[in-house]
């Protein structure tokens, strides 16, 4: 029993009020969760990622996209079949009837007229019928007169001569120059051109066995090349050989452009 506080004294401080209750986790236990959730994920992570699942099965034929791969290059010294074939040698000579004609100029010179365009031929008919060929390249027409061994009655104007040399009904026919004209070959690689045929027009051109092929080729009377002439009327013209059919059996035929600069009145 408490003795009262005697006359004079100060009474007694009131008492604290109670703390509120601690609401958050103690300082121990951020600890233990900082140290204890890491260990979980590595144990979890053992648990199931450690787990060998086995090989991955390998596609089934066929299902893979179906990409074309190139081909394997071939052991050396061993070439492929699908490989292409080796170009041919630069040493072999192409054949002459292939020859690259160069296109033809037409421009006229002071003096003459635009250059005409037309055909020319050479149609050989049975030797029997003992028939021969004057060619005018004036315009490139022709006519007939009976074959004399290669003899001309009347020229008329004609600049060429086709006619059966023999009759054994293997490559009977020959052509050649007139005489008194100017005809000559102007090559298959040549300019052709009104400068370049006149030029040609007077080298001459001799009896040509035609179904003697090497013959023809040596001269220059191939696919490409043509024939040049300075007619009796004054004219430039150029008788392109464009296609040669016929062989050492077969009467060869002959036809192409005709290309005539005429003089000016």
């Amino acid at each position: 029993m408490s003795t009262p506080a005697g006359p004079g004294t100060p009474p007694p401080p009131p008492p604290y009020p109670p703390s509120p209750p601690r609401t958050d986790p103690p300082r121990w236990a951020w600890w233990v969760g900082g140290i204890a959730i890491p260990l979980v994920g590595i144990l979890v992570t053992v648990a199931f990622g450690g787990k060998d699942s086995g090989p991955v099965a390998a596609p089934a034929p066929g299902s893979v996209d179906t990409v074309t791969q190139p081909s394997s290059p071939s052991p050396s010294g061993m070439p492929s079949s699908e490989e292409p074939e080796p170009p041919a040698s630069s040493d072999e000579a192409p054949s002459a009837s292939a020859s690259a004609s160069p296109e033809a100029d037409l421009t006229a010179p002071d003096g003459y007229a635009e250059a005409l365009s037309t055909m020319w031929g050479l149609a050989p008919v049975p030797c029997t019928q003992h028939e021969q060929q004057l060619i005018n390249l004036d315009d490139g027409t022709g006519r007939t007169e009976d074959e004399d061994n290669g003899a001309v009655q009347e020229p008329g104007g004609a600049e060429l001569l086709h006619w059966p040399d023999t009759c054994t009904g293997l490559g009977d026919y020959q052509l050649r120059a007139l005489p008194n004209t100017r005809v000559g070959l102007l090559r298959a690689d040549a300019p052709k051109s009104f400068d370049s045929c006149r030029a040609a027009a007077g080298t001459g051109f001799g009896a040509l066995a035609l179904s003697e092929r090497n013959d023809r080729e040596d001269r220059g009377f191939v696919e490409g090349a043509a024939l040049c002439s300075v007619t009796d009327k004054g004219a430039v013209a150029m008788a392109v050989i464009e296609h040669i059919a016929g062989d050492a059996v077969d009467d060869v035929s002959v036809s192409g452009p005709l290309y005539v600069w005429a003089a000016a009145p």
